[in-house]
């Protein structure tokens, strides 16, 4: 690799080229229109060839010297640009959000983009966990938890309802009515499985006067892992509105028929007790609200 000049002079080469004045450079760079000549003068006794034509009132660029001003030019343009990234990178703000892993896969990651679109200096870590972090004592911002909103000693506020009823692919024929169900596989998820009031085909199938005996079923810890299986063409999962909703628009997933019926349980927003959250917790639970309204 050739030697190269002095950064500073062509830093001092650039200015001049670009202003096509000596004054004009040395008034950019704070530097006296001598200092400005004297780098000019040691970079053309470096390289071997003179850089500017020097007329009693102006200077105009050799031939030489208008190839090395667009390369320098373009090189500072790169520095430059690396430098303000990097500086952006710097004082980006990291936000921590714990969730459910069925809500963070099939609701909140696919829609970062659209908080990035918005907030582009603010950016989302997710910690996807089915136990109950609290956010007092561990490195995070906000929780956003799928149950009945008791959380004592935290800040708790509602943020989503869901309503509950049957999915399957489009692929999936014969789904007429709920007696159909006795002719596929019911896919069931263990959310709340001990819970009375868990929004589980037992409860649908009451409302539906459908007896369950005799149909065929698959279980899985997480409703993700239902509704994908659904998806698939497996069977029917119960869906709920949050987590479907951009499956039944895009296709992937339909409603054979009802009933539909309201979750005993909500989505919360649980944040550390006292005070007013930062103002980057405040921007992700603006959109969280938001866009859920809008789903």
């Amino acid at each position: 690799m050739a030697d190269l000049p002095s950064l500073y002079a062509l830093r001092v080469f650039e200015a001049a080229a670009r202003h096509l004045s000596f004054t004009r450079a040395a008034r950019e760079l704070h530097v006296t229109q001598g200092a400005v000549s004297h780098q000019i003068r040691s970079l053309e006794d470096d390289l071997g060839y003179p850089l500017f034509t020097r007329l009693p009132r102006q200077v105009l660029l050799t031939q030489e010297g208008q190839l090395l001003s667009r390369a320098v030019g373009e090189a500072m343009g790169t520095i430059e640009h690396a430098l303000v990234r990097n500086r952006r990178r710097q004082v980006r703000s990291w936000i921590t959000v714990s969730a459910s892993p069925s809500f963070a896969m099939r609701w909140l990651v696919p829609r970062l983009d659209d908080f990035r679109s918005v907030h582009p200096d603010l950016d989302v870590r997710i910690a996807a966990t089915d136990r109950l972090v609290d956010p007092r004592r561990e490195a995070v911002d906000l929780c956003i938890r799928y149950g009945e909103g008791h959380y004592p000693g935290l800040s708790v506020a509602p943020l989503s309802t869901d309503e509950v009823f049957p999915v399957c692919s489009p692929r999936l024929g014969g789904l007429e009515r709920p007696e159909d169900l006795r002719h596929h596989r019911l896919l069931h998820d263990e959310m709340f499985l001990a819970h009375p009031q868990r929004p589980g085909w037992e409860r649908w199938a009451s409302l539906a006067e459908l007896d369950l005996s005799g149909i065929p079923s698959a279980r899985f810890s997480h409703a993700s892992m239902a509704i994908e299986a659904a998806i698939a063409g497996q069977g029917v999962a119960l869906g709920r509105s949050c987590l479907v909703a951009r499956d039944l628009s895009e296709g992937r997933l339909t409603c054979p028929f009802g009933p539909r019926f309201r979750s005993p349980f909500s989505y919360w927003l649980v944040t550390p007790p006292g005070g007013r959250s930062p103002l980057r917790v405040q921007a992700l639970t603006e959109w969280l609200e938001q866009a859920l309204r809008a789903d």
